[in-house]
């Protein structure tokens, strides 16, 4: 019956949501809601009219029946975080103006405005900051973001200029392990917003996290290549540096098989096709450990040394065995042949 109540109160039609409830439970009280609306998950009514933006259902559910407007489901959640999430702005307003905590967290620590930025509502967004007690822009979630992380993640510029107007130095923040919202935008391929955060202040377009990634590298692994390249317009010196394993771009983009950006690097930045990690390895071993056969056949087809080994005494064509890389292995396989047969 409970679970009934709830698709009742999905479908928005008040008149058959006070037929049903008054069929099932007779008097209209506080109480009764609260024993009668919880799903499995630990959603209210309240829950599902905000996230379905039926305001009057909403305001029912809490002018009359007298509903808890900060109740919260088994994640952590109040009505107003679903509003915010599923982009709902009279509702947003709505649950404000009756009091709503605005900066109220959920499990993780997300609050309302965080879910917000995930989307591309402007409107929810300033209704968030603007109407009543303001939306802390400073907040942080348990991996230490911003919710300026999450909209540079999103990638809205109009979003990102909003909240850079109203706090310039926004973009000065970084998670919990050193990421800052360019390397999120970079990754992401959001060229806009990168191009607006570095034009935006003196942004350190180098900053490495704590794992030694630079924006320029999250944009090559991701085969973002029209990010990498105004990031290496920005400083040419981007395309040489390392992690905190001494892997090169180079690696990550053979590691993570993007085609595009292993020529890009070979042939638009001047990287070394031979050049080595920390470990000893070439591009070549990072393309076969994973068994990503045309990055590997590129790397062949331009050269690579396949005889080198790594400084645990290992040749890549052993590397894409021990991981079981078949097609890779016989790729190397046959180029050695044709090395050792003279054909190349």
């Amino acid at each position: 019956m409970q679970q009934k109540l709830l698709s009742v109160v999905h479908g928005g039609d008040l008149a058959l949501i006070k037929e049903f409830y008054h069929q099932h439970f007779g008097v209209t009280s506080a109480t009764s809601w609260k024993d009668c609306v919880y799903s499995k998950t630990g959603d209210s009514a309240l829950h599902v009219a905000a996230r379905t933006g039926h305001l009057h259902v909403l305001k029912y559910l809490h002018d009359e029946c007298g509903m808890n407007i900060e109740q919260t489901n088994l994640d952590g959640k109040r009505p107003l975080h679903e509003a915010a999430q599923y982009s709902q702005p009279d509702c947003v307003e709505y649950l404000l103006r009756q009091g709503a905590a605005v900066d109220s967290m959920k499990r993780a620590d997300w609050t309302a405005l965080m879910l917000a930025c995930t989307k591309s509502n402007m409107d929810v967004i300033r209704i968030l900051i603007e109407e009543g007690a303001a939306a802390s822009l400073s907040m942080r979630n348990k991996d230490g973001w911003t919710c300026f992380h999450l909209a540079c993640r999103q990638g809205q510029a109009d979003i990102i200029a909003y909240l850079l107007a109203l706090q310039p130095q926004i973009w000065q923040t970084t998670s919990r392990n050193g990421r800052t919202p360019l390397h999120t935008a970079a990754l992401h391929g959001h060229l806009n917003v990168v191009e607006l955060l570095i034009q935006h202040g003196d942004i350190n377009w180098r900053a490495a996290d704590n794992c030694g990634t630079t924006p320029f590298m999250d944009a090559v692994r991701s085969g973002h290549i029209a990010v990498a390249r105004y990031l290496l317009q920005c400083d040419m010196d981007c395309s040489r540096d390392r992690d905190g394993m001494r892997r090169h771009s180079l690696h990550l983009a053979a590691q993570a098989g993007c085609a595009e950006a292993i020529n890009f690097l070979l042939d638009e930045c001047g990287v070394e096709i031979d050049v080595l990690s920390g470990d000893g390895s070439d591009a070549l071993f990072f393309a076969a450990r994973e068994g990503l056969v045309e990055a590997a056949g590129i790397l062949l087809d331009r050269g690579v040394d396949t005889t080198r080994s790594d400084h645990h005494g290992r040749s890549a064509l052993e590397v894409a065995k021990s991981f079981s890389r078949q097609e890779c292995a016989q790729l190397i396989q046959s180029q050695l042949d044709r090395v050792n047969s003279g054909n190349v």
